[in-house]
């Protein structure tokens, strides 16, 4: 089922291939793409993103620290130069959140992963507002800046 307009989309995985929406979206990035995600394992998606980085755009992401592995996309875009940094929150980093340009949010329960784009039931809201895309930016800069505090 999908709910459209000009401001808000929504998908539901697996049916609905959530990673190709999230491609799709970080595709039309022009200036920035920041991310913060509980799990991501999706090459695909970690594809678009390096891709955009040589368009030499604004770029950063926060990762839980937990879910880092060597399945994990971290140490690639860490190794490619994409400023991707450990989060400083002792518990979970549980957000699973895109800001594209900062007008475009995709969020939702999808972690970039396998498992939740052709497993799980999973959802993704796409949401094309720049005031609802400046709240999520404004959490982005608080969580990024506490993880360089704690690597500090």
């Amino acid at each position: 089922m999908k709910m459209s307009s000009r401001t808000l989309a929504n998908y539901f995985c697996p049916e609905d291939s959530c990673a190709e929406k999230v491609k799709e979206e970080l595709k039309k990035a022009e200036e920035s793409i920041y991310f913060m995600t509980f799990s991501f394992t999706n090459e695909g998606i970690a594809n678009v993103i390096l891709l955009k980085h040589l368009e030499n755009m604004t770029m950063q992401g926060v990762m839980e620290t937990r879910q880092i592995s060597e399945h994990s996309q971290f140490m690639r875009l860490n190794y490619s130069g994409i400023d991707v940094v450990k989060d400083g929150n002792k518990n979970n980093l549980h957000h699973k959140v895109f800001i594209i340009d900062e007008e475009t949010v995709v969020t939702g329960s999808f972690n970039p992963t396998g498992s939740g784009d052709k497993r799980n039931d999973e959802n993704i809201l796409i949401i094309k507002n720049k005031e609802i895309a400046r709240q999520f930016k404004e959490e982005f800069d608080r969580v990024y800046t506490e993880a360089n505090a704690l690597a500090s």
